[in-house]
């Protein structure tokens, strides 16, 4: 019998082993497989920007660029063949728009109205695309993208920041799919805008990510350096914006996060304050925020880890995904408990479209929690949680509107209807009418 018991044992631990490296040759070999790739911009600051490109063959790249199309009158050139290629813009003006066009000979580049605009200082207004768990590319994804195009007239000059939510390449993040769910998809707005993107637990299965995207690590796009692309923050005009991979092991109140977040949040002079990661602390949808078990417990933790730093530095924004349906809160503090603990101490204004708020951040005057995680999957849902009253089971995307003195938020359904919208207003002027 124990002879039995030996051999079976030894065949299980046989077993396991020869799935564990197979499934380790299966997450490589999908993280880092080769695939061609058309140019795309990251690492966008105030006075550079970086170009990458993958090519069929080994080769030479060169980069023209200018302020008119017809006249790029700067050339940067590769010294090495490679086919993973990487150019570097350095030296430019600030809130600057520049038009480019990528050479490499075989990859066949459609380099029409391709241009990149510098990060700003300052801005009248901005507009910001944000999607979430966009990655599920076919008729969905694309209606959702339509609706966008249409509310901004096909205008991609009103659009100033694209943003995503993670989940950004179903199912697995893979090389393949990034292509399949991101790149071609939405080849045009690449042409044209930065996908300033945060890791979802998707994408999280396979490290294609931080290979795709270049992040800035020494406060190259403003904010504090973290040095570290999982945490980082973006000083665009009038917004600082912080992003967060919230599938890191730590977010507990020892860790490298939570320590940056909080001299990042201290030392930003900005007007707006909005995080983005992709596990919301409050949701009813297709996660359960409640639980300790959903998603490994990581909504439950930045409930409790980082919800009370966004309190304490007056966070007025906190866009997120995971569950696949929209929900919103009221301008909200102090809660990191389960849902039925929630009640009207907990709500700072208890209004539906509007809110005040002083210039500087101030701590407790309030946070509004959004879940976009709709983009390209709907999940049927209780939306049952008391700190999100406004939630749709409907596919969409926001519209954020940012000027000196006042952010605005819509959420625009796969059929074009603006199901929900809100105004923060920091321009010493009352609500009017109905809140």
């Amino acid at each position: 019998m124990k002879k039995l018991l030996k051999k079976t044992l030894l065949f299980i631990i046989i077993v396991a082993s020869i799935y564990g490296v197979g499934r380790l040759g299966v997450v490589t070999y999908d993280s880092y497989v080769f695939v061609p790739r058309s140019p795309y911009t990251v690492m966008q600051t105030h006075n550079s920007i970086t170009v990458k490109w993958q090519s069929n063959e080994f080769e030479i790249g060169s980069l023209e660029y200018g302020f008119f199309p017809d006249s790029l009158d700067n050339l940067l050139r590769e010294k090495k063949k490679t086919k993973k290629h990487s150019i570097t813009i350095s030296g430019l003006n600030e809130c600057t728009k520049y038009y480019y066009k990528v050479n490499s000979e075989s990859l066949e580049i459609d380099n029409e109205d391709r241009y990149f605009k510098t990060l700003c200082t300052q801005a009248d207004s901005q507009k910001i695309w944000v999607i979430g768990d966009s990655g599920k590319a076919g008729e969905n994804q694309q209606k959702v993208y339509k609706q966008m195009l249409e509310y901004i007239g096909h205008d991609f000059n009103k659009l100033d920041m694209w943003l995503l939510l993670g989940d950004n390449a179903y199912t697995s993040g893979t090389q393949k799919q990034y292509n399949k769910s991101m790149f071609e998809p939405y080849k045009e707005l690449l042409k044209r805008f930065t996908p300033w993107a945060v890791n979802g637990n998707h994408d999280d299965r396979r490290w294609a990510f931080y290979h795709i995207f270049d992040f800035p690590t020494n406060g190259e796009s403003g904010g504090e350096p973290s040095g570290s692309e999982k945490f980082y923050s973006i000083d665009n005009a009038n917004l600082h914006l912080v992003m967060i991979d919230s599938e890191m092991r730590r977010t507990d109140a020892n860790s490298d996060l939570v320590d940056w977040l909080k001299r990042d949040l201290s030392k930003n002079i900005k007007p707006w304050v909005v995080v983005a990661f992709h596990t919301p602390p409050y949701t009813d949808g297709g996660h359960d925020s409640d639980s300790s078990y959903d998603s490994g417990g990581r909504m439950k933790k930045i409930r409790e880890n980082l919800v009370p730093i966004f309190d304490e530095y007056g966070v007025d924004l906190v866009l997120s995904g995971h569950s696949h349906d929209y929900e919103r809160s009221k301008l909200i503090a102090n809660h990191t408990l389960k849902s039925d603990t929630f009640n009207d101490k907990h709500i700072i204004q208890d209004a539906k479209s509007c809110y005040t708020k002083s210039i500087k951040p101030t701590k407790n005057s309030g946070t509004i929690y959004l879940v976009c995680g709709s983009s390209s999957k709907l999940d049927r849902a209780d939306l049952k949680h008391p700190a999100m009253p406004f939630a749709f089971e409907q596919m969409g995307s926001v519209i954020l509107d940012i000027t000196p003195t006042t952010l605005s938020s819509k959420f625009i359904s796969i059929d074009g209807k603006i199901l929900d919208k809100f105004i923060i207003k920091k321009d010493n002027t009352p609500c009017k009418g109905k809140k």
